[in-house]
């Protein structure tokens, strides 16, 4: 396994500058071979007429086939969407954050995997600032296994639980002296709460890099982040699902992982659309051989930048616009705010450390404050003012102080809930 990574590792480097007509023969032969597969030996896929079709003949044909959501992994049993020669034990196994409060299995097979570890590989090298012997600061929901390379003082990790309280967190960060932290966003913003000037000073002088994951990083807070820590941020977009699916570059685009994944922005029907137009991300891991998802919608609101970037890769970028699809609350007038509304707000506003909202049944939407200090209740009357002013209108709203952010069970900020069932247009 760590040979076959270790010769993944350029491989993976090269195909980020490969022509780009090979690129997507590439993609189109390995989304057929999966595509085989997955009508033959997956009972999913197996039993529906929509995937008994032949090989396709460009990538636009994909289009056709059905868009699949996390509501399939809740409902199926794991065996159905499992290819019947695949032995389990001989996977990797993962579960999804656990955001919408149901926790999903997912296996990948060893080879898949191994090329996605070599991937990382790239993710780090793309910042320009990371060295293998550099020390590294994780903190995040779970502890992974070590790996052997580790014992060389490679790619040392030194992970920090997220759910321990923040003076623990702080004081062993600090510590350890990283050259390289990562975290969520929600993490990182709390931890720069708990710091004093002193103890960040003395962070900094090591620090050199700066990397977030998991949660939607608004330019506010990348821009936040680099002034309070004193290093660039490179931010990382990955689900469990279909492991990494693109890393930042030093220009600050996200390019997509395109020699192990397709992706497609969507409309609300799953028809494709242009550059530049924000929908649903769906994306085609197209490298897994035990639990292959075809079209898999990750709940995710993003689209495709036009045009090349300057670092040269010839993967296309994606650029998160607005949190989860199915993260809003619904306006009297039918309009929706999605947790960029809300984060946004957290990032510009004085007064303001964190919020979340909640959307109860009739409709009330109730935002929860993290106060900063100040005068809460002039704090409440300015974020009324400020949401009913992007709203274009009034609607319910009810402002409440909170401690802190809700956190679901796989480590992620909890920004926006509803329990509103908006009437038919």
């Amino acid at each position: 396994m760590l040979v076959r990574e270790a010769c993944y590792v350029p491989l993976s480097i090269a195909r980020q500058y490969g022509d780009a007509e090979r690129l997507r023969r590439h993609q189109l032969r390995w989304i057929n071979r999966l595509l085989g597969l997955a009508r033959t030996r997956v009972p999913y896929y197996r039993d529906d007429p929509r995937y008994a079709r032949g090989p396709l003949r460009s990538l636009a044909e994909l289009a056709e086939l059905p868009v699949l959501d996390k509501q399939v992994l809740r409902e199926q049993p794991l065996e159905r969407l499992l290819a019947e020669d695949v032995d389990p034990d001989r996977c990797l196994s993962f579960q999804t954050s656990g955001s919408t409060g149901r926790r999903v299995r997912v296996l990948h097979d060893q080879d898949s995997h191994d090329y996605h570890m070599a991937a990382c590989v790239r993710r780090f090298l793309a910042t320009g600032r990371y060295l293998p012997t550099d020390r590294l600061s994780h903190i995040r929901p779970f502890a992974p296994p070590g790996r052997m390379f580790e014992k060389l003082k490679l790619f040392r990790r030194h992970v920090i639980l997220s759910h321990r309280p923040m003076r623990e967190i702080k004081a062993e960060l600090l510590a350890n002296r990283p050259k390289v932290l990562i975290g969520y966003p929600v993490h990182l913003r709390a931890l720069l709460r708990e710091l004093t000037p002193a103890e960040l000073a003395r962070l900094k002088r090591t620090l050199r890099l700066v990397m977030t994951e998991s949660e939607l990083l608004l330019p506010e807070h990348r821009t936040m982040f680099e002034e309070r820590f004193g290093a660039p941020v490179f931010d990382e977009y990955s689900a469990f699902e279909v492991l990494n699916i693109a890393y930042d570059c030093r220009y600050g685009r996200a390019h997509l992982g395109e020699d192990r994944v397709y992706c497609e922005i969507v409309d609300d029907q799953g028809r494709p659309l242009p550059d530049g137009e924000p929908g649903q991300v769906v994306v085609t891991a197209f490298m897994e051989r035990a639990m292959p998802l075809l079209r898999y919608s990750l709940g995710d609101i993003g689209m495709i930048e036009p045009g090349r970037c300057r670092c040269g890769r010839r993967f296309r970028t994606l650029r998160l616009t607005a949190g989860r699809s199915n993260d809003y609350v619904t306006l009297p007038s039918g309009e929706r705010l999605y947790p960029d509304a809300f984060l946004h707000l957290a990032a510009v506003h004085p007064g303001i450390s964190e919020c979340f909202v909640h959307q109860d049944a009739d409709g009330l939407v109730r935002l929860h404050i993290v106060p900063s200090g100040g005068d809460g209740q002039e704090v409440f009357e300015t974020v009324r003012a400020k949401l009913f002013g992007l709203a274009g209108g009034d609607f319910p709203l009810e402002v409440v102080a909170a401690e802190s952010v809700r956190i679901s069970a796989g480590g992620k900020g909890r920004f926006v809930t509803s329990d509103y069932a908006a009437p038919p247009a």
